[in-house]
């Protein structure tokens, strides 16, 4: 997908790649996303939910935030945690640009689980006015 493609956002497109989750569409088949933001914003949700490990003969692929959520949740929990995503990111994403991500634990958050985190990404596209936010949630 080039530049160009990104930022004629107005002209609705039909099947860039398949919803996640996985829903069904009024045709039948899979749902698609109609516009470059919303599938942006699906590949960085799978990129963030994937281990490594996880992904067929792309072993490196993905955020490996998983193993993070076991280990102790010290001062540095954060740090990690951002250096992960925004490690992914440039490598496999590289025409986004992070703008700021907010880290929210059982810990320090009472409106959560115990064993549950919250990651909430601000992002831009490169090359384009295209911004939004993305939010996980991963338990333990």
């Amino acid at each position: 997908m080039s530049i160009k493609q990104i930022q004629k956002e107005s002209i609705k497109k039909k099947g860039l790649n398949i919803v996640f989750p996985l829903k069904r569409s009024v045709d039948g088949a899979f749902a698609t996303n109609e516009t470059s933001l919303g599938a942006i914003k699906d590949d960085l949700k799978i990129l963030l939910i994937t281990n490594h490990g996880e992904r067929l003969v792309i072993n490196d692929f993905g955020s490996n935030l998983r193993p993070l959520l076991f280990e102790n949740q010290g001062q540095d929990f954060e740090n990690r945690i951002q250096d992960a995503i925004v490690s992914s990111i440039e490598k496999w994403m590289p025409f986004v640009t992070v703008k700021d991500i907010v880290v929210k634990t059982g810990q320090n958050d009472l409106n959560l689980d115990p064993n549950e985190t919250t990651i909430k990404i601000f992002f831009s596209v490169n090359g384009s006015d295209l911004e939004d936010f993305l939010e996980v949630r991963l338990k333990t």
